[in-house]
């Protein structure tokens, strides 16, 4: 029996999903691309600054970019580039390990995730879980919606 994606019969949730993404990309970029210095080689390369949030979903990112990144914002703008393209393929918001959708909460705290809560808690034991990443990076930027996600889920799974 195949799984049916049910961000795909509700296209609201998709393009929910889509804008949270390009935002969170967005952000990041713009955080680089506010830095005066990195304006300066930009327009000195021919880069314009994006006014629209699909543009953001396509900047090529370039050394420049790149320099005043922190890791972590890199390993999130590659992570959101895939969840673009997964949303292209039809297979967003599914669990990469079990083919389950992940919880709807899980993907507003995470939307570039791949693992549905209970795969992600087993992939926490591993040190190089990147989620624990992601949770220390989203805290500290003052998304505050990912701290109690996990017991959200579970109590939103139990009543069901």
């Amino acid at each position: 029996m195949d799984i049916i994606n049910p961000y795909y019969e509700d296209k609201s949730k998709l393009e929910k999903f889509r804008k949270l993404l390009l935002e969170e990309k967005k952000r990041i970029l713009d955080r680089v691309l506010k830095q005066e210095e990195t304006i300066k080689k930009l327009t000195e390369e021919g880069w314009t600054i994006p006014e629209e949030l699909d543009d953001y979903a396509r900047i090529d990112y370039t050394e420049i970019i790149l320099s005043e990144l922190e890791d972590v914002e890199i390993e999130i703008l590659k992570e959101i580039d895939k969840a673009l393209e997964r949303m292209k393929e039809g297979t967003y918001g599914l669990c990469e390990v079990c083919g389950n959708p992940i919880e709807e909460k899980r993907l507003e705290a995470i939307p570039w995730t791949t693992l549905c809560i209970t795969h992600a808690q087993e992939a926490e034991k591993n040190i190089d879980f990147i989620d624990h990443r992601y949770k220390d990076y989203l805290l500290k930027m003052g998304i505050p919606k990912f701290e109690n996600l996990e017991e959200e889920v579970k109590e939103e799974g139990e009543d069901k």
